[in-house]
């Protein structure tokens, strides 16, 4: 069997560039890279992940912990989100293992694949997962924020309060002074940096915001996002004074269109509906066109592995990354003034 001290002594070259042609870790002229995959082709030869591995200690693989939702179908912020990741995998020659496993109440059960780094979508308040990947030495980047907020632990998030201070003006601007927001679960920390801004947008036109006008996702009453955006407005319509709806993702989005064309409300005439994700596909599928905020998901996934290649390297390494997003007006939305 071909060993690597063949392919490099057949092409002339040393082992480390042998091994770099393979790894991608740093960049190879094209005529050699050629020549050695000419060579190791001619000998038959493999490279032995798991040798190389060893060699090296380190597993040249990195996890993203992305649980499914109830119904197994990822969206699109998640396989965007993927892509980002893995562009960035590509370039450092690592491996991407997904754990999609549903997620644990207790921490000592959650899967521990051997990764030299992991990325964890959707943190919570007081997390636990946070807390056993730091006691087991990982290296940890997270797509959201901590909380409570450590300056020692590095993520990757959107402007989660301002973003939804400009979609609550926008909304107040046009003459919607009671909204519903069909928020995300009430433990994570997305839903309470959007709740702060929906709250700061009223602030600034001199209104209260009505509690009772904020509804958390509950995963044991909603198979999923649709279902919960459905069944939001089946049950508040009519026994609730709002004009507009905002909804955590599109999915929520069309379970809320659903119900409004079973109880025959004209959107946007009758009611205005914002999601606070962008699948353009879907939106541009839905009618009306869906209004909604462009989270920039495949730059959050490669801005994550970044920030956790980085890591890798160097343990000391704490920064926090900030993508913009970006209110997308379409149809789905008009000014009542």
């Amino acid at each position: 069997m071909a060993t690597i001290d063949d392919v490099a002594r057949m092409a002339g070259v040393s082992k480390g560039t042998v091994s770099s042609v393979f790894s991608k870790k740093r960049p190879i002229s094209q005529q050699v890279t050629e020549r050695v995959l000419e060579v190791a082709q001619e000998l038959g030869y493999f490279p032995n992940h798991l040798a190389r591995s060893l060699a090296i200690k380190r597993t040249m693989s990195i996890g993203l912990k992305i649980p499914l939702p109830p119904d197994g179908t990822m969206t699109a912020f998640d396989t965007q989100l993927i892509n980002g990741v893995i562009k960035e995998c590509s370039k450092q020659g690592y491996r991407l293992v997904l754990d999609t496993l549903p997620e644990q109440e207790d921490p000592t059960l959650y899967s521990q694949d051997p990764v030299d780094g992991v990325i964890l979508l959707n943190p919570r308040k007081n997390d636990l997962r946070i807390q056993r990947y730091l006691m087991m030495g990982t290296p940890l980047v997270l797509v959201g924020r901590s909380d409570p907020y450590d300056d020692t632990i590095s993520y990757v998030d959107n402007n989660n309060t301002n973003v939804a201070q400009q979609v609550g003006d926008y909304l107040l601007r046009g003459g919607h002074q009671t909204v519903l927001f069909l928020n995300a679960s009430s433990d994570m920390t997305v839903s309470y940096d959007r709740k702060h801004g929906l709250a700061e947008a009223y602030s600034q036109h001199g209104l209260p915001m009505p509690e009772e006008y904020v509804v958390y996702y509950d995963h044991k009453l909603h198979a999923n996002g649709t279902e919960y955006g459905y069944m939001s407005i089946m049950n508040t319509y009519g026994n609730m004074n709002y004009t507009a709806v905002i909804t955590d993702t599109d999915r929520v989005a069309l379970g809320v269109l659903r119900a409004a064309r079973e109880l025959e409300i004209e959107v946007p005439d009758q009611l205005s509906v914002i999601a606070l994700s962008n699948d353009a596909i879907l939106a541009q599928d839905m009618n009306p066109k869906l209004t909604s905020v462009e989270l920039s998901a495949e730059a959050l996934g490669a801005e994550a592995a970044k920030l956790l290649f980085e890591k890798i390297s160097d343990k000391r390494i704490h920064r926090q990354i900030i993508i913009p997003a970006q209110l997308v007006v379409r149809e789905s939305c008009k000014f009542l003034s």
